[in-house]
């Protein structure tokens, strides 16, 4: 089957329930330049995969995928997205569309992660699923072709949104009724999109999980010793060359505070984020019309710990004094704040698997990522603590209702229930 769209005609491949379109260019880039709109020639393109920015190992990759991030292809200019729809789609269907921002601190992850698998919430919800990859790490999140501060990560990601919002009707989705929704980095960067100016149009609403909202204040002493390292290299670095300046970055970080746990990125005051004192106003302009669904699990800091196997006696007061201060009071606060602006705002806690966490008995609990598992399906997690040791098939069923929860956000605004036993609690604020 073929799509044409104004972008070109693309193909992809089906699965047992879906087709996926995986890997469309939708911009391309100068390094540390803006993103550009890409345009096909009239040739029909194969779609199978969309590569991974450029990066380096992460701590938790293989605990959390059970794949390494270098055995995925990577690309300098990483700016592909990758589309799911239901077998039965066509372009008059007008689906919904989820567009999802994936996490790992700015440096890591894509789209196309088998820890990302869309195929569940298509097939159940009748909605268009799209993935998005932009730029990571130095090459998205530190400078510009003058060796300034940059944000062309985040360029990248809303070039993508701006592809999406002219080409998706040609995949049977629905161009005024998108969902932007991402986890951890991913739900930092669905916060900064809603933040920037001229963004208002590319979507209807928003779901933010996990946001580490903590580490957005007292950032600049950090980011510009980062920036004077990098700057040190030539523009024509070689790729090797510059990854080589990131891994020296993140080795020699003397930051103290939240900063530190996520040290790239996108910078607040430079093009096309506010300062962060004018937030405020700017949560005003957005907030009456973009419904917001906001939250965090209850033990998100028990991850770090569990994946680097150093869980011990003494971890659980760390645990919940950087969850509290990274996670939980700071989304809150945004939470209240964008209610107090207008919004209609849903805040969520996570909590499956909370009870009885300690060093005894091993229990990692609602960890980072938890929701994560039960919305995708939890690949490289199965037979592990995090996912109570089920299998795959009890993993799809047990997120089930879950995803029923996100999928009727991203239709009407609205939820079937506020709670599931056991998993989640919704207030409306």
């Amino acid at each position: 089957m073929e799509w044409e769209c104004e972008a070109g005609t693309f193909s992809g491949f089906e699965t047992e329930y879906c087709i996926n379109v995986n890997g469309i260019r939708y911009a391309n880039s100068e390094r540390y330049g803006k993103p550009v709109p890409y345009k096909y020639n009239e040739n029909v393109y194969e779609c199978k995969s969309s590569p991974f920015g450029i990066q380096l190992r992460s701590a938790v990759e293989n605990y959390v995928s059970g794949v390494e991030y270098e055995n995925y292809p990577q690309e300098e200019n990483c700016q592909y997205l990758s589309i799911t729809m239901p077998k039965n789609v066509n372009k008059e269907s007008k689906l919904p569309v989820m567009v999802f921002i994936h996490g790992g601190s700015f440096k890591n992850g894509g789209c196309d992660s088998k820890f990302y698998d869309r195929e569940p919430m298509v097939k159940e919800n009748q909605i268009i699923h799209v993935g998005i990859n932009y730029r990571l790490g130095v090459f998205g999140f530190l400078r510009d072709k003058n060796g300034n501060m940059s944000n062309n990560g985040l360029f990248d990601i809303i070039e993508g949104l701006k592809w999406i919002k002219k080409n998706i009707s040609s995949f049977g989705g629905n161009p005024d009724n998108i969902t932007i929704y991402g986890h951890s980095a991913g739900g930092y960067a669905v916060r900064c999109v809603m933040l920037s100016k001229g963004t208002e149009q590319l979507y209807q609403r928003a779901i933010i999980q996990s946001d580490p909202i903590g580490t957005m204040y007292n950032r600049e002493n950090m980011e510009n010793k980062m920036l004077e390292e990098l700057n040190q290299l030539p523009i024509d670095a070689t790729i090797e060359q510059l990854k080589e300046c990131q891994g020296n970055i993140e080795r020699n970080v003397t930051e103290k505070g939240n900063p530190k746990y996520m040290i790239f990125a996108p910078h607040f005051g430079i093009d096309p984020l506010p300062k962060i004192e004018d937030i405020p106003k700017r949560l005003q302009e957005i907030a009456p019309s973009h419904p917001l669904f906001i939250g965090n699990t209850t033990r998100e800091w028990s991850i770090y710990y569990a994946a680097k196997d150093i869980y011990y006696e003494d971890s659980e007061p760390e645990i919940k004094s950087i969850t509290n201060s990274l996670y939980h009071e700071p989304t809150t606060k945004f939470a209240k704040q964008y209610k107090e602006a207008g919004g209609k705002t849903y805040r969520y806690i996570f909590s499956w698997d909370d009870k009885d966490c300690s060093y005894k008995n091993k229990r990692v609990g609602a960890a980072h990522l938890s929701d994560v598992i039960l919305l995708f399906g939890g690949f490289g997690t199965v037979g592990r603590e995090m996912t109570l040791n089920l299998s795959e098939k009890e993993i799809i069923e047990k997120g089930k209702p879950l995803r029923e929860l996100w999928a009727n956000f991203a239709k009407n605004g609205t939820f079937n229930k506020m709670k599931i036993d056991g998993i989640i609690d919704i207030q409306k604020l």
